[in-house]
């Protein structure tokens, strides 16, 4: 594929191009040949021609303007050296704010300019960012022709591959071609040019902040506070706080002036020697928070007019940062015409008369009109596209009906001394997944987990899992306190849900969400099973009642034979119960997980219940003869059963402290935290001895030691026999 855009442009002999009148609107900047019409892009294919050509006469160069061929291969879009359609596949690559193409009635558009000055706002395009939006579009701008409003170069081609032609794979294997040909180029032209970079990976000069944002040599932090100034801009924009956006774009400009970036048309240089506006000039201001339009060869900024008069916001926007010439006085009385600006506008609008574009270097132009394309041919990165997508998944992450300050009066008081929160997007939420920097979603508020890390009661992993995500649907399955809320938005809030991607309460119940969501998502047969299991354990806990009535015995032998035999068997459920339900609850997550942590704590209690309950029966009842045997292994089995009772009294004292100090103890937060974890880690590793040391030896031992020798140790647990 021939390069037309990579066009080297040099001193043809001894003709200064700059000096040439010809060179105010570019057009004779070839190199032209003296003795006929031909003309080439390089000096060396010139040379060639006339000595193949003109070989009678002496090498002669002139100033000579593009031909007419290359013009018009030069005006078409990139792609078109690919194929003439785009397919969808494509269309969904260009998915972020950045590089945002829509696809309506056949047609691919580039959106990325359009959306901020959309009558909409731009959340509304970004939400068909990467689709065809056809449909929506027909149901909402019922006969209005799109093309008004976008610039001709907003349109990238037509949609879908013909298939007699290639497939959609090769379209692709196509397009990583020309990659490649037009990175090799422009590598080419960069090492000849005399290009000054910013030492944050591009160039000093920049078109605008969205090719800006493109260029995939952008320094990572510099890209992150860019982004999350536009996408301030865009909230903004959507409640139509004008005086918002321009603040944030003055930030804009302050931070790629600190970065030393300049972009290009900003400065006085821009302009023409006598101080006119070029129209590239003017097409930087399309803004509704800044806004030109030339008419009739004079620029006007019609900025402060568009936030006095919202009426007519529509009409002005549509030419905002272009000659709205061609439309005056089509319709009297309304903009533009002679009426309007007779009764509208103002004498400090006008900006100066609209003049002839300054002299650029063609090579800067070249290499600039190649990153272009090349851009426009990569698109966003893989990790922005799995960012974008993931954000749209999230946006169905659900939360609980009522709002959390609703229910939690201490954060309404919080929030109300809190000043004004940043606002991100979900797809700038799912990039924050590493340990170094973990955000999480939470009641379409955006926290950094880092300093959680290391002392979550979860641990880290439970974190890090959830990191990039809506959690709020996990987050309340567990219940927290409204301590830890109040810890958490003082500690961890970093900013908010853009308005259009939070849910509300009615699009929490309509995606099904929350906790009583989770149970409506339950299925029949999991509802089923559960009323089964409380039928069985009311069953279970009546039989039990009557056989324990069926075996009473006189108060003597009750208090021991019986007594103890009912305890010991509760004391057996309590320990497999805890340890089997805290095994299934480190499998499972959100509300499977809360069940088994529940049945845990509940087996834990009885336990504890239990033991109290035996000590004091042991103590008021007859003990009776030990088992014979060794006095080594009578002593063993003592100290086995000290350690049990000890064991037995720390695992639920531990856990209980946990959430005393987590949700209920009052005076120093980070001191009951740090309680809180020490206590939930001695519960941790006492359970760890408990199953992997005391019950091996225990039942394994002695158990089985008494057993072997034909002595009834089942009757201790067995109060039935």
């Amino acid at each position: 594929l021939k390069l037309l855009q990579s066009i080297p442009v040099h001193r043809c002999g001894s003709v200064a191009f700059p000096t040439h009148p010809a060179m105010a609107d570019e057009t004779n900047t070839w190199f032209g040949c003296a003795y006929c019409h031909e003309a080439f892009a390089e000096e060396s294919h010139l040379q060639i021609h006339q000595k193949t050509m003109h070989a009678d006469k002496p090498y002669s160069c002139v100033p000579a303007p593009m031909p007419e061929r290359e013009k018009r291969m030069l005006n078409q879009a990139p792609t078109a050296a690919i194929s003439k359609n785009i397919p969808l596949s494509e269309v969904n690559r260009h998915c972020v704010p950045e590089d945002c193409w829509v696809a309506i009635n056949g047609k691919v558009y580039d959106m990325t300019e359009f959306m901020d000055r959309h009558p909409g706002g731009p959340t509304t395009i970004l939400n068909s960012a990467g689709k065809d939006a056809s449909k929506m579009y027909n149901d909402i701008h019922k006969g209005v022709m799109i093309d008004r409003w976008l610039r001709p170069e907003a349109t990238v081609g037509d949609l879908g591959v013909d298939e007699q032609l290639m497939s959609e794979e090769f379209w692709h294997t196509l397009r990583k071609a020309r990659i490649v040909e037009v990175q090799e180029e422009l590598n080419r032209l960069v090492a000849d040019s005399d290009e000054q970079r910013s030492g944050f990976g591009v160039p000093r000069k920049a078109s605008n902040v969205t090719d800006l944002l493109r260029n995939q040599e952008l320094n990572q932090e510099v890209r992150a506070k860019l982004q999350s100034l536009e996408t301030q801009k865009r909230a903004a924009l959507d409640s139509e706080d004008f005086e918002k956006a321009q603040t944030i774009k003055a930030k804009v400009d302050l931070l790629l002036a600190e970065c030393k970036i300049e972009i290009t048309g900003t400065s006085t240089a821009a302009r023409g020697t006598d101080g006119a506006i070029p129209v590239s000039e003017v097409a930087r201001h399309n803004k509704p928070h800044d806004c030109w339009v030339a008419i009739r060869g004079v620029v006007y900024d019609l900025t402060d007019f568009l936030q006095q008069h919202p009426e007519q916001r529509n009409s002005i926007l549509a030419w905002a940062g272009r000659d709205a010439s061609a439309m005056w006085d089509k319709i009297p009385g309304r903009f533009p015409s002679a009426t309007w600006m007779t009764f509208y506008m103002r004498p400090e609008a006008r900006m100066g008369e609209v003049g002839g574009e300054p002299w650029r270097d063609p090579k800067e132009e070249t290499i600039r009109s190649l990153r272009k394309e090349l851009r426009r041919l990569q698109g966003p990165s893989e990790e922005d596209i799995a960012a974008a997508k993931a954000a749209k998944g999230g946006a169905a992450a659900a939360a609980p009906k009522a709002s959390e300050e609703s229910r939690y009066p201490k954060l309404a008081d919080l929030a109300a001394g809190r000043g004004e929160l940043p606002f991100f997007t979900r797809a700038e939420v799912a990039k924050h997944t590493g340990p170094s920097e973990p955000y999480m979603v939470l009641h379409n508020k955006v926290y950094d987990l880092t300093p959680l890390l290391g002392s979550h009661p979860g641990g880290d992993e439970l974190l890090l899992t959830n990191a990039g995500k809506d959690a709020t649907h996990e987050f309340e399955v567990f219940e927290h306190s409204e301590k830890a809320r109040v810890r958490r938005d003082q500690d961890m809030l970093v900013g908010e849900l853009m308005p259009s991607e939070q849910m509300d309460a009615a699009a929490e119940d309509a995606a099904g969400g929350g906790v009583a969501g989770v149970a409506q998502r339950a299925s029949e047969l999991e509802e089923y099973l559960q009323e089964k299991v409380t039928d069985v354990a009311i069953l279970g806990a009546l039989w039990y009642a009557y056989r324990s009535w069926k075996h009473r015995k006189p108060l003597s032998q009750l208090t021991y034979s019986r007594g103890l035999r009912h305890l010991h068997l509760i004391m057996a459920v309590g320990i497999f119960g805890t340890l089997g339900s805290a095994k299934a609850a480190s499998h499972t997550e959100g509300l499977t997980k809360k069940r088994f942590l529940q049945v845990h704590k509940q087996t834990g209690l009885a336990m504890l219940g239990a033991l109290i309950l035996r000590m004091f029966f042991r103590a008021t009842s007859g003990i009776p003869p030990r088992f014979p045997g060794l006095s080594l292994v009578q002593a063993v089995e003592t100290k086995s059963l000290q350690a049990f009772y000890v064991l037995c009294a720390v695992l639920p004292l531990s856990g209980l402290a946990n959430e005393y100090f987590l949700k209920y103890a009052s005076g120093d937060d980070a001191a009951n935290d740090r309680k809180a974890q020490q206590a939930i880690t001695l519960h941790k590793r006492v359970g760890n001895a408990f199953q992997n040391v005391w019950l091996p030896f225990h039942l394994g031992y002695t158990t089985l030691y008494h057993y072997a020798r034909g002595r009834g140790v089942v009757r201790k647990v067995s109060p039935f026999i």
